[in-house]
């Protein structure tokens, strides 16, 4: 049971994106379903469902990342010697790390600058949604900064301790 709760906790970002994700389905479909049987519309399931699903995009995307499922180029990095390889990797995830660093910046910029919007149905601020943005690229900075410090934590191993713990 422990090693259960490690396991979800571990992982609570898939989770959480795979749930938002079945609810934005479950929304969607209850909605056609009502329009074409009974011809009547949820007005608020089609604003939920929208922003589960930006939701799932944003904290899927960290996901991937932190467990890096990103489709990459990496043909010519493979064929370099390993430590320049390893120096690829360092330097492309400090570059992400400063990218979504920025982005996340420009996340709390632009929620300050939408806090009187409101959801047109709804009627809350616009911010839940765009919280998103902040959750996602705040995640994904944190994961990528953990990647570059377990690339310089690799890089300063000798090698023989990799054998080892190989």
């Amino acid at each position: 049971m422990k090693q259960r709760g490690m396991h979800i906790l571990k992982n609570l970002d898939a989770y959480i994106a795979g749930t938002l994700f079945a609810v934005t389905m479950t929304l969607v479909i209850m909605n056609v379903f009502t329009r074409y049987i009974f011809n009547f519309v949820i007005a608020w399931s089609e604003e939920v469902a929208t922003s589960c699903f930006v939701y799932t995009v944003f904290i899927g995307a960290a996901w991937c990342l932190r467990t890096r499922q990103h489709v990459g180029v990496d043909l010519l990095v493979d064929r370099l010697p390993g430590k320049a390889r390893e120096v690829v990797h360092l330097l492309t995830d400090i570059v992400i790390f400063a990218l979504n660093a920025y982005i996340t910046y420009l996340a709390v910029l632009f929620m300050r600058s939408s806090k009187a919007k409101t959801m047109p149905i709804m009627k809350i601020s616009v911010n839940y949604l765009y919280a998103a943005l902040l959750i996602g690229f705040g995640l994904m900075a944190v994961y990528s900064l953990v990647h570059c410090i377990e690339d310089v934590v690799r890089m300063a191993r000798p090698k023989e301790q990799e054998v080892q713990a190989g």
